[in-house]
C-alpha cells in the first residue's frame, strides 16, 4: 500500500487541510476571546502549533504503515509509537516554543503562558497523534478489506470458471467417444455415411472447442449447433430419429449460456432413440412467458426399457451450470407423461450481467 491517504485525490487533500484550518480557527477563538490575547499572538500561536503538527501528521503515516499490529508484534508496535510520539512532542513543542518565544520575547505574559501551558499542549499533541493514528489505521483496514473483497470475488470467479470447465469436460468426451465408435462401425457398413458424419462432427467440435463455457451466445447460434448435432446422430439412426423446432421470432435473439441445449438432446437420444424400436420424435418449443424465455423439449421414450448407465448426468450438468451462472437451481424442470419425457428451461429474459472474465 504505497498511496498516502492524504494525497489520494484532491478531495482527501481538501478534507485533511480543511480540518486543520477548522482546528486553527477554534484555537484562535479560544486564545482571542477566552484568554484575551492580542489578535497577532492568538493568530500566530494557532498557526505555528497547528500547522507544524499538520506537517508532522503527514509523516506519521509512514510510522503507522510499517507498524501494523498483530499478536506477535504488539509490543514492538507500541514501543515504536511511544518512541515516535516522544520525538514528535519534543520537536513540535520545542520548535513552536522557540519560534513564538523569539517573536514575542518582549511580552512576558505570553512567554510565561508558553511555559504554564506545556501540560495542556502535550495533552493536545498526544490527542492529535492518537486521532491521526487511528484514522490511518482505519484507512489501512478499509483498503485491506476492499482488496480482500476484490480478491475473494476474483477467486470466486476463478472457482466458478473452473467448475464450469469441469462440467464442459464431462460433455465433450462422452459425445465424441460415441460418435467415433459409430464412425468406426460405418466405415465398414457404409463408408459414404462415415465420411459425411466425420465432416459434420468436425463442424460440431470446431464450435464446441472455440467457445468459452462461461459466456453467452444467441439462441439462434445454439440452435444451429444443436441441428449439427442432430444431423450427426441422424446419419446413424436415419428415419428412426425425427426432430421439430417451433420458435417464436424474438427467441432467436435471446442470449443463453453456450452449449446449454446440446446435453438435453443428447439425453433424449441416449434414453429415447437408443432404446426404442419405433420412430422417435424430439420437439422443441420456445416462447416468452412471464418475463422468462421458456424452452420446452419433449421426446418419445420407452418407459419399460431398462435405464442406461449414467442416466440423468447431462441434466444434472445443466442444472449445475444454471446454478453457477444464475445463482439458482430452479430454472430446469423435468416430467414424465406416459411415453413422453419433458424438459422445461425457464431462463430470465436478460443476459446474465456477471459473466466471468
Amino acid at each position: 500500500m504505497n498511496e498516502h491517504p492524504v494525497f489520494i485525490n484532491s478531495k482527501s487533500i481538501s478534507v485533511y487541510f480543511g480540518l486543520w484550518i477548522l482546528i486553527m480557527g477554534i484555537h484562535f477563538s479560544i486564545f482571542y476571546f477566552f484568554y484575551a490575547f492580542p489578535i497577532d499572538i492568538a493568530l500566530l500561536d494557532s498557526l505555528v502549533f497547528n500547522f507544524l503538527f499538520c506537517v508532522i501528521g503527514i509523516a506519521l503515516w509512514y510510522v503507522v504503515r510499517y507498524s501494523i499490529p498483530d499478536k506477535r508484534n504488539w509490543w514492538n508496535v507500541l514501543f515504536n509509537h511511544i518512541t515516535f510520539l516522544a520525538l514528535i512532542l519534543v520537536v513540535w513543542y520545542g520548535s513552536s516554543y522557540t519560534l513564538l518565544g523569539y517573536l514575542f520575547r518582549g511580552i512576558k505574559a505570553y512567554t510565561d503562558f508558553l511555559l504554564v501551558s506545556i501540560p495542556y499542549r502535550i495533552f493536545i499533541g498526544v490527542l492529535f497523534y492518537a486521532l491521526l493514528g487511528m484514522a490511518y489505521y482505519l484507512f489501512i483496514y478499509y483498503k485491506n478489506l476492499q482488496e480482500k473483497i476484490v480478491l475473494e470475488a476474483r477467486l470466486s470467479e476463478l472457482l466458478k470458471e473452473s467448475e464450469l470447465n469441469t462440467l464442459k469436460s464431462q460433455i465433450n468426451p462422452h459425445f465424441l467417444f460415441n460418435s467415433l465408435n459409430s464412425i468406426s462401425s460405418l466405415t465398414i457398413t457404409n463408408p459414404e455415411k462415415a465420411r459425411e458424419m466425420v465432416i459434420k462432427l468436425s463442424d460440431f467440435l470446431r464450435y464446441s472447442v472455440s467457445i468459452n463455457y462461461t459466456n453467452f451466445t444467441t439462441f439462434e447460434k445454439e440452435i444451429a449447433n444443436v441441428k449439427r448435432y442432430l444431423e450427426i446422430e441422424k446419419v446413424r439412426f436415419g428415419d428412426k430419429l425425427n426432430f421439430e423446432f417451433n420458435l417464436d421470432g424474438p427467441c432467436r435473439e435471446q442470449e443463453i449460456p453456450v452449449m446449454l441445449l446440446q446435453p438435453i438432446f443428447e439425453n433424449a437420444i441416449k434414453h429415447g432413440v437408443y432404446e426404442s424400436t419405433e420412430q422417435v420424435k424430439i420437439i422443441m418449443d420456445c416462447a416468452y412467458k412471464s418475463g422468462y424465455l421458456e424452452i420446452s423439449i419433449i421426446n418419445d421414450f420407452d418407459p419399460e426399457a431398462r435405464p442406461r448407465k449414467g442416466a440423468g448426468m447431462g441434466l444434472k450438468n445443466i442444472k449445475e451450470r444454471l446454478r453457477l451462472l444464475y445463482k439458482t437451481d430452479k430454472l430446469i424442470k423435468t416430467a414424465v407423461e406416459g411415453n413422453k419425457f419433458h424438459v422445461v428451461l425457464s431462463l430470465p429474459n436478460i443476459k446474465f450481467n456477471n459473466q466471468i472474465g
